[in-house]
């Protein structure tokens, strides 16, 4: 490109403009062929948690069961009593240490808040006075060129809820480790508490974002069901997602550009005079 000798400032504006059109123009183009070209990896924009609503196998129609009596869960590590429960489970009763028989009823069901679009089950802490938890390992190897080049985005989210006033609460965490199995960082979200619950029974929405930590090579998620008090451990969880994005290119701003540009010429142009 040639650049004059002397010039206006008006002719150094329309020039600068001009010049910063055209990269506009360009910067336009490429990131639009960016955008078009597709990833081999499948996984990317797609819900990496393997059975995240509980659906795959049976569910506890009553709310009582325990030990051989728990539905098997696909694809999940459990600990204690963790289970999945039916939406609109019957209940039971039970005699407290009164001897007074007690009944547990008004357990989720379809009319209960939480999705819209809710399938029969959703996991529960257990039916026993005791924390559960879940676990399943998600292999990252296969997007490790996007990540470790900082654009491997994600967001975590889920349906998360308790019982009535009963303060068992739920942690949905994920670990992301390097290839050695080491710790890179954590990242969770909480049920919301009876009070933002209205003390009703029900699931609300809780998500949270970011960036997969560079050398990220696997990411440990992790379902806690941490009990406090009541006669079995009431704390619920629905359509767990875990999706990985790329980050899209970093746009220029023509008019950050121009304005930079013009500034630069200004103050050369008053350092010429001073010279003179």
């Amino acid at each position: 490109m040639i650049y004059p000798n002397s010039f206006s400032l008006s002719q150094l504006l329309k020039f600068v403009v001009i010049s910063i059109t055209g990269l506009s123009l360009n910067l336009l183009s490429n990131n639009s062929l960016h955008a078009a070209v597709k990833t081999k990896d499948a996984v990317l924009g797609k819900n990496l948690i393997v059975n995240g609503n509980g659906k795959q196998g049976t569910c506890d129609p009553v709310g009582n069961a325990v030990g051989s009596d728990i539905p098997d869960i696909p694809a999940w590590k459990t600990t204690g009593s963790f289970s999945v429960l039916c939406y609109g489970a019957s209940g039971f009763e039970f005699v407290n240490n009164f001897g007074t028989s007690v009944r547990v009823s008004g357990l989720p069901d379809a009319n209960s808040p939480g999705p819209e679009n809710r399938g029969k089950n959703l996991f529960f802490g257990g039916a026993d006075r005791a924390s559960s938890s879940a676990s399943q390992l998600i292999n990252l190897t296969d997007l490790a060129s996007i990540i470790d080049q900082g654009k491997g985005g994600y967001d975590l989210g889920a349906w998360l809820g308790g019982y009535d006033t009963d303060l068992d609460n739920v942690l949905l965490s994920l670990d992301f480790l390097n290839q050695d199995g080491l710790s890179l960082g954590k990242k969770s979200i909480i049920s919301p508490t009876p009070e933002e619950r209205n003390n009703i029974t029900g699931l609300l929405f809780k998500s949270t974002q970011g960036i997969l930590p560079v050398g990220s090579r696997q990411v440990n998620v992790g379902l806690n069901m941490n009990y406090v008090r009541g006669r079995v451990n009431d704390a619920y969880a629905d359509k767990l997602s875990f999706v990985v994005t790329k980050v899209p290119e970093p746009s220029m701003n023509p008019g950050f550009l121009l304005g930079g540009v013009v500034l630069t010429i200004l103050k050369l142009r008053q350092k010429r005079r001073l010279l003179e």
